[in-house]
């Protein structure tokens, strides 16, 4: 027959876009499965490469790509409104919701190529040979106990402000230039650590940022570990430390703590081994408060003056930016960890106390609990579940 009886109209190219995007997200299931198989084909071989590039790419730059980026879409949100409300009585309404579809289904695809996929990587205890199990009142009682001496110790040597509470003892381009140290520091342990990867960048509207309660954030499209530099210098070196975990392929926050303070306990500058010990003093002493409020308080009273003054000056810096938009950001926050497979959200953070306590009792720092009843395990098992630390 000469004539066409069925003419079936060519798809767009952007459709493929729509229908990767489901493809990819099963996938991310599909590898939990199979983390050999990640990390043979993926995370430690083309991916690490391919970060390591972009991000040492960027890192020549004098300011942050990936801000100047989310800048740019950000400022796209209320024009694409406009049109739409345009389209909606013009016609052509439904085209524009396709290409919005089109192109954020593109952004996801293309994010879980360059970096999402990490987050099927198998757990970094497994990864380092821990013992992850549910801990005794007494371990995380031990464990508080030795941050908080080590605390003390490490906030004799830090420079003050004229209010006596820590600062950093140059500026914070001069602690972004020393990151890699730490890091180098624990190369051996694993090849996870291994590489070279583009310094931290500040955040210009870092003020602005306050208000979302965020402190860092890593963009896989341009391999920038993006840091709020507003935040008090008591946490910044770590919060460097967690940014750059992620360039690493250390997708879950939980991890990227615990590899933070890893870094920064090996580096040889006590203003990183400071801030380092103390996020994990407030990840660990947050889980015994919620678990035993009286042992907590116990162990408060043992703080320096000092380290109080340090605590104290951080929770008062934060109360101005609390509200709405804190609150809503965290809720964005929440969605995106669970829509990448962290299933607690941000309760995910605090499971940074399960690695710390498996570190410490491996090497013998802490003594193990005789034998755990179920009520503690069950107790511990709550307890560890976590919090975010903005």
């Amino acid at each position: 027959m000469g004539d066409v009886l069925f003419r079936i109209k060519k798809l767009p190219k952007s459709a493929l876009w729509i229908a990767l995007a489901p493809a990819f997200y099963g996938l991310g299931h599909w590898l939990e499965r199979h983390p050999e198989m990640l990390e043979a084909y993926y995370a430690g071989s083309i991916q690490k490469s391919w970060m390591q590039l972009i991000s040492s790419a960027s890192g020549v730059l004098p300011f942050s790509l990936a801000e100047l980026l989310f800048l740019t879409h950000l400022l796209a949100i209320p024009v694409l409104l406009i049109m739409l409300i345009i389209k909606l009585f013009r016609g052509g309404a439904i085209k524009l919701v396709y290409q919005i579809l089109a192109y954020t289904a593109m952004l996801y695809v293309l994010f879980m190529l360059a970096w999402g996929l990490n987050y099927s990587r198998q757990p970094l205890a497994a990864t380092l040979g821990y013992d992850v199990r549910p801990y005794a009142i007494e371990e995380l009682y031990a464990l508080s106990e030795l941050l908080i001496d080590q605390a003390n110790q490490l906030r004799v040597y830090q420079a003050t402000d004229p209010n006596g509470v820590m600062r950093l003892p140059v500026n914070t381009a001069d602690m972004f230039s020393r990151t890699a140290i730490g890091y180098q520091a624990i190369e051996a342990l694993n090849p996870i650590f291994q590489g070279i990867w583009g310094p931290p960048k500040a955040v210009v509207l870092s003020e602005a940022m306050l208000y979302t309660g965020i402190t860092g954030v890593f963009m896989p499209f341009t391999g920038e570990a993006n840091i709020n530099v507003r935040v008090p210098d008591l946490l910044l070196p770590a919060i460097a430390m967690h940014e750059k975990a992620h360039q690493m392929g250390i997708a879950r926050e939980d991890e990227a703590n615990y590899a933070a303070y890893l870094a920064c306990m090996s580096h040889p500058d006590l203003d990183f081994q400071y801030s380092g010990t103390v996020l994990a003093l407030i990840h660990t002493t947050n889980a015994l408060y919620r678990e035993a409020p009286e042992l907590y308080f116990e162990l408060r009273a043992r703080y320096s003056e000092d380290l109080k003054r340090d605590l104290a000056a951080y929770s008062a810096f934060w109360k101005p930016y609390q509200g709405k938009v804190n609150d809503t950001a965290d809720q964005i926050n929440d969605t995106y960890l669970k829509t990448n497979r962290q299933q607690d959200g941000v309760k995910s953070y605090g499971r940074m106390v399960d690695l710390l306590l498996a570190d410490f009792l491996s090497t013998g720092s802490i003594a193990a609990a005789a034998a755990p009843d179920a009520e503690a395990e069950a107790g511990m098992d709550a307890a560890t579940e976590g919090v975010s630390d903005s």
